[in-house]
């Protein structure tokens, strides 16, 4: 799951040179901001889980080509293995909505993700629910991303 968190948070701002996103070494740092486990969870579980989702809080980095930009933005997703697919991806004048379903061993997750950017940051909110082998669960973190500069 956390694979799935990291790889959308730094991918989802990536898109086609349409959007006036510029290539380059990108870094996605996310927070956890809530988590609603099933009811009955003792209060140790949404703890457990948030050290597994990073604690506070969890950055990762991913360089972007043209090429990813111009022909294939989804390839900036591929540390999912492919366990995610975008129903919904917006991108444009500063604005990004998506929805993806990520499947894993352990469940399936949808994500809706909300945010503004720029052709050098991002902030968003990622909603994350689904059943992951406890009964359904909710959990929003905050996202923020910024070119570094060239990948090296």
């Amino acid at each position: 799951m956390r694979k799935h968190v990291i790889a959308g948070l730094g991918a989802l701002t990536i898109a086609t040179s349409a959007y006036a996103i510029e290539p380059g070494n990108w870094e996605a740092t996310s927070r956890m901001t809530d988590i609603q486990l099933p009811p009955g969870m003792p209060p140790q579980a949404a703890d457990m889980v948030r050290q597994i989702m990073g604690g506070e809080g969890r950055t990762a980095q991913n360089c972007v080509t043209q090429d990813d930009l111009d022909n294939s933005p989804q390839r900036v997703f591929e540390e999912t293995n492919g366990e995610c697919r975008y129903s919904e991806f917006e991108m444009s004048g500063g604005t990004i909505h998506a929805v993806a379903q990520c499947s894993s061993d352990q469940g399936v997750m949808n994500m809706t993700m909300d945010g503004t950017y720029t052709a050098v940051t991002y902030d968003m909110t990622m909603a994350m629910q689904g059943d992951m082998g406890m009964g359904p669960m909710t959990m929003t973190f905050d996202v923020t991303g910024r070119r570094l500069g060239e990948c090296g």
